[in-house]
């Protein structure tokens, strides 16, 4: 199934996974990728792809494996995204109806429980939250370009901790590895309903972990379901964030750009959901976003004020001194 034709799909089961794949170049590992959500124990799922103009045999790959999928596999041909941000934005924008959606990048390997697993805890959260906008998300293995194990947990590795993950700490960091989420319609349909300046948002799987966190729920699954791979063509391959050895690296050889991005997108969120939030929410964003225009005395006294940090102190530490 391509774009040339009208988009068909047939009746959804109750948990039916739509994959959302943005591709570019990325024929060196994307048949593993591939292979690993055909093997998947959840059975129900389908496959979008979206191709950033590969000039490699991504495409190749991909229509070979919709031969072998045959109503299973969609290939979204219309011109290149621009971005990796973009490409996911469009895909979930043009995606059909489904109970549950999955980000999916090119150059990872899934557990083959992946899909099964983090359906199952959704579904949890949806019978306890009354069908609200649920996102779960799973551990990841850090693997090197041959899959062997660099690091058993990534969330460890980063010094993430996920049961602290609030609207707060994601205003400032991005928490939340897409490759590792699944969320609902109901989120889905938030995102859907409301045009945006995408320019403005840092990073697909940012924005949908903030709007999950302020219009819903988000969960967490410790067992590491997806084999993140490290390689020499990562666009965000980059674990090392953690430390006070980080934060001060990053106080001298970073600049104040991604902090007054943070800023933009909180402003560019505000203006997309503000009127879906809870008013203490709604204040904190605004708060966050104004700091865009304020001297570093009151960045520091607001962030403090509101609690709107990092969360490990090295990361802290360079937030306050560089934001």
């Amino acid at each position: 199934m391509n774009d040339t034709e009208p988009a068909t799909m047939r009746t959804a089961p109750s948990d039916l996974v739509v994959v959302l794949l943005a591709t570019f170049d990325g024929a060196r590992y994307l048949r593993q990728q591939l292979d690993s959500i055909a093997a998947q124990s959840h059975r129900h799922w389908r496959l979008i792809v979206a191709d950033d103009g590969s000039r490699d045999g991504t495409l190749a790959i991909v229509e070979s494996f919709a031969d072998d999928h045959p109503d299973r596999v969609r290939i979204v041909r219309g011109g290149p995204a621009g971005s990796a941000r973009d490409n996911f934005f469009r895909l979930l924008r043009i995606a059909d109806p489904a109970p549950y959606f999955a980000f999916c990048d090119q150059d990872d390997v899934w557990s083959f429980d992946k899909l099964e697993r983090l359906v199952l805890q959704c579904q949890q959260d949806e019978a306890e939250h009354r069908d609200q906008p649920c996102l779960v998300y799973s551990d990841l293995k850090v693997v090197d370009a041959q899959l062997g194990i660099l690091n058993p947990s990534f969330l460890d590795q980063v010094r993430a901790r996920p049961h602290d993950i609030t609207h707060k700490t994601l205003l400032a960091e991005n928490a939340i590895p897409g490759c590792a989420m699944l969320f609902n319609a109901a989120l889905a349909d938030v995102f859907r309903a409301r045009e945006f300046d995408a320019r403005r948002a840092i990073m697909h799987d940012w924005w949908l972990g903030l709007l999950a966190s302020t219009v819903g729920h988000i969960s967490y699954i410790p067992t590491p379901l997806v084999n993140y791979r490290q390689h020499d063509a990562n666009a965000l391959g980059s674990v090392e964030r953690s430390g006070l050895g980080f934060a001060l690296s990053k106080l001298f050889r970073g600049d104040r750009s991604v902090a007054l991005r943070t800023y933009g997108q909180a402003d560019a969120f505000l203006g997309a959901y503000g009127d879906l939030l809870d008013a203490t929410v709604r204040e904190e964003i605004r708060t966050f976003a104004s700091l865009y225009h304020r001297n570093k005395f009151e960045r520091v006294r607001l962030l403090l004020k509101h609690g709107i940090l990092k969360q490990t102190l090295g990361r802290r530490v360079y937030q306050l001194l560089r934001g």
